[in-house]
């Protein structure tokens, strides 16, 4: 098959792309960068330098494919950008592309939320699902994955200098979390064999509450407490250090909503999601790795 993907050699991609190209497809990878030209093709992929706003060049890069894999991404939240009105723009991009090429199977990498108008942030990926789900004659799947264990990482500056987590979200609340690894597993299976008709595929890794990632941290030498801090006090200081109000705004009520646990993973936990290999204490080795390299 002719397979083009967005998101360069991303840490999603950069694990399933191997497994694709061992099997003899033609693989496609757009970047916005002519720094990855070389490394995407040692992998034995084909390079294409472009913008995901430009819909001209999506849909040239996507023209003769089989299935094309798409992403929201090259959003800077920290440097004043509307996520919401950026969302729009590349989901309009994305079904004018679609549309000019003539793709007939779309994997769309969306999130958990993005059928929840009370999910905050994470429903802004419901552009892009709605915007593909529009289009007639086309086989969309949308991969839905939990929060990323790599979030976990904005952690790492408080727990240095005063050993504790600031989290607008309560110590015994279990949230969702996922490895990369795990959905380029998903990816790369749907990609191989996209599904007829519009459908979606959750992905968890592992469930943990922040009192298990504390276990997690202490079994790997990280001695650290939990303090919970006001939802108000999370916008502000996002606001503060250059994020746009409504995107603040935005993650802020995505916080809201994980306080209620069963509600914002209700839609989840009624399918067969997918539950991934690579668990909370495995990824805490990875964190403490870190951690310890850079004290």
């Amino acid at each position: 098959m002719k397979i083009t993907v967005l998101g360069s050699l991303g840490n999603i991609n950069r694990n399933y792309l191997p497994s694709l190209i061992a099997d003899g497809h033609d693989v496609t990878v757009i970047t916005s960068s002519k720094d990855r030209i070389a490394d995407i093709k040692a992998l034995g992929a084909k390079p294409s330098v472009g913008s995901n706003l430009d819909v001209e060049f999506l849909a040239q890069a996507f023209a003769g494919s089989d299935v094309v894999y798409l992403m929201i991404s090259g959003i800077d939240y920290a440097s004043g950008t509307d996520m919401w009105q950026s969302a729009k723009v590349l989901s309009e991009n994305y079904k004018a592309a679609v549309l000019k090429s003539g793709v007939k199977n779309v994997v769309n990498l969306s999130s958990v939320g993005a059928d929840n108008p009370n999910a905050g942030i994470l429903y802004s990926y419901h552009f892009a699902e709605e915007a593909l789900n529009s289009l007639e004659d086309v086989n969309v799947v949308h991969i839905r994955p939990v929060g990323f264990y790599s979030n976990l990482f904005a952690d790492m500056q408080s727990l240095k200098t005063q050993q504790t987590i600031f989290s607008p979200i309560s110590v015994d609340i279990p949230q969702g979390w996922v490895s990369p690894v795990d959905i380029a597993d998903v990816a790369y299976a749907l990609i191989s064999q996209t599904p007829s008709g519009k459908s979606a595929k959750f992905i968890v890794s592992d469930w943990a509450t922040g009192n298990d990632w504390l276990n997690a941290l202490a079994e790997n030498g990280i001695e650290a407490e939990y303090q919970q801090i006001p939802i108000e006090a999370l916008a502000e200081n996002m606001k503060k250090i250059g994020f746009h109000e409504n995107t603040a705004n935005a993650f802020a009520q995505m916080n809201l909503a994980c306080e209620n646990a069963d509600e914002f993973y209700a839609s989840l936990r009624a399918t067969d999601y997918h539950l991934g290999k690579v668990k909370v204490g495995d990824f805490a080795k990875v964190f403490a790795d870190v951690y310890f390299k850079f004290v």
